[in-house]
């Protein structure tokens, strides 16, 4: 039996309803921010004064996505690969690392860009050294999404990137770390 919870009127619901209307808030928000900073018109031809916007929004749509439904690695790459299909050739690659019991990563699919198709890679292998990753730490030890300096990337997307970095976080627990790269010059 689903768990029920009590909403503000005192109606029981069950959570996936909760999950649901999260996921359909945070979709309008993102969708909303994004009309918003597509729709500004730049006076002077004036830099844009947050030109990573667009990449926080996307993430942060899609880290709300995965804390509305169950997370496992069936159905994770596939999840991974749509995101990234999903947004334009300016975005790198991403990935979703998933945490054990102990804050350890124990599957990472990364998607990315090579030769205008999507190539994959698991960064949860020994070579890489997933955990002890800027990009991976800073979020669990923080709580909070970050972006990187940018980086050489030798092992994952080998080119130079910049890593926005977000925790998933389910039942006031960091279960895993969605990101998404954009490659620097």
């Amino acid at each position: 039996m689903a768990k029920q919870k009590s909403t503000e009127s005192g109606v029981s619901a069950p959570n996936s309803i909760y999950r649901t209307k999260a996921l359909l808030r945070a979709m309008t928000y993102a969708l909303g921010l994004l009309l918003v900073v597509s729709s500004c018109k730049k006076e002077n031809d004036q830099v844009d004064p947050n030109p990573l916007l667009v990449y926080e929004v996307a993430l942060d749509a899609f880290v709300a996505d995965l804390q509305s439904q169950p997370l496992d690695s069936a159905s994770l790459s596939a999840r991974v690969q749509d995101y990234l299909a999903a947004q334009s050739g300016s975005f790198f690659g991403a990935t979703v690392a998933l945490l054990d019991s102990t804050g350890k990563v124990y599957y990472s699919p990364y998607w990315y860009r090579l030769n205008n198709n999507l190539a994959l890679k698991n960064l949860a292998d020994s070579v890489y050294q997933i955990d002890e990753q800027t990009w991976l730490r800073q979020p669990i030890d923080s709580g909070y999404a970050i972006w990187t300096e940018p980086y050489f990337d030798a092992g994952g997307g080998e080119v130079w990137m910049r890593t926005r970095a977000v925790p998933v976080i389910i039942n006031s627990e960091i279960v895993a770390v969605a990101t998404t790269d954009v490659e620097v010059q």
